[in-house]
């Protein structure tokens, strides 16, 4: 079966994303789904002001446990929104064919398997959290080249190929769509995928600024929004990454910017 290519500039199947949203039979999943997005923001506030009360402004909890938990919930806030989308289309065309109660639990599984990859991602993350404080030295020079390497993924074949695809949900869900929660659950993981592949230049550089720095979570937050949602929000991904490499280049020529408050 042959799919439509769909060109990294295109408009149409973002615009189709959207519309699932004006949709009454979604009202009440997108409204479930955004106060899901706000209990996670609420959540990640209350460990941002708890590392700061304990001295670690920016930094994640140092047991995996803990540190995956708040990386998991950290994602839900700033990826949610923008996978809105997806997530009613699903199931919007899971009503029409399962009905009500197997569309609630398609979309309960396409979350768990996205949400799963993503707090998966998080496991290199905490990698580089501990190697930095084990090796105070290179506090100024990891995030420097960490903010380097995330600015040049920006211009790089695989960020614009998984963008393409993150962002248009209706080719997406015709490309990948299978029955069943487990084919629910597949969907989400690949959706992942995608999403990680496209915010990874981003993730890098809000790990090398402070994750948990709550001004650059919420900058993160909106660019993902933009790039991933709107018409022409791919054109901010070359001069995000130019600014990344900049910022990177000024950090090892002045490495006090690397360091905590």
């Amino acid at each position: 079966m042959s799919h439509p290519r769909v060109s990294e500039s295109s408009n149409p199947p973002v615009a189709a994303g959207w519309t699932v949203l004006v949709k009454r039979e979604n009202l009440f999943p997108g409204a479930a789904l955004l106060l899901l997005t706000a209990a996670s923001w609420a959540y990640t506030v209350q460990q941002a002001r708890a590392m700061d009360e304990m001295g670690m402004a920016g930094q994640m909890d140092s047991r995996i446990a803990l540190f995956l938990l708040a990386w998991a919930v950290m994602m839900l806030a700033m990826m949610l929104p923008a996978a809105l989308p997806l997530v009613l289309l699903y199931r919007a065309t899971t009503r029409e064919r399962a009905g009500r109660p197997g569309a609630w639990a398609g979309m309960a599984a396409l979350l768990a398997g996205y949400a799963v990859l993503w707090t998966a991602a998080g496991l290199p993350v905490y990698a580089y959290q501990q190697a930095i404080e084990r090796v105070s030295a290179g506090w100024s020079i990891g995030p420097a080249l960490l903010l380097i390497a995330g600015g040049v993924y920006q211009f790089t074949r695989l960020k614009r190929g998984c963008r393409t695809r993150c962002s248009n949900p209706l080719f997406f869900l015709m490309r990948h769509w299978m029955p069943g929660a487990r084919g629910a659950l597949r969907l989400g993981v690949l959706h992942a995928a995608d999403c990680i592949g496209c915010c990874a230049g981003l993730m890098a550089a809000l790990v090398a600024l402070g994750a948990m720095n709550m001004a650059w979570m919420l900058t993160a937050a909106v660019i993902i929004f933009i790039e991933k949602t709107l018409p022409g929000g791919h054109r901010v991904a070359r001069p995000l990454g130019a600014a990344l490499i900049a910022g990177g280049i000024a950090m090892l020529a002045m490495p006090w910017l690397g360091r905590g408050p």
